[in-house]
């Protein structure tokens, strides 16, 4: 569902599911990492037009990066450049 070729919607609920399943710890977290491009796609949704989407994208980002394992995973799947613009484009628009 987090597919780019999926509805926006779809990919909504899927990262905000993704993002609340990841709150539940290690083990949780693992299970996600089994699928293979998960950042990517985490990533790729930072830049969703839709508010919710970016903040859950953001969100699951710092789960998985909570786990020493997969730190280097997510730095090098680009998305602490991700998070910064993320949070460049917030100030903008809160001007």
């Amino acid at each position: 569902m987090l597919g780019l070729d999926n509805d926006p919607l779809d990919r909504e609920q899927a990262i905000n599911a993704l993002w609340k399943y990841s709150l539940g710890g290690k083990e949780c977290i693992d299970e996600i990492m089994k699928f293979p491009g998960c950042i990517n796609l985490a990533v790729s949704l930072l830049k969703s037009e839709s508010k919710t989407t970016s903040e859950a994208a953001a969100g699951l980002l710092r789960s998985i990066s909570a786990v020493n394992l997969y730190r280097t995973s997510v730095s090098a799947g680009g998305a602490i450049e991700e998070i910064t613009g993320l949070l460049s484009r917030s100030v903008v628009c809160a001007e």
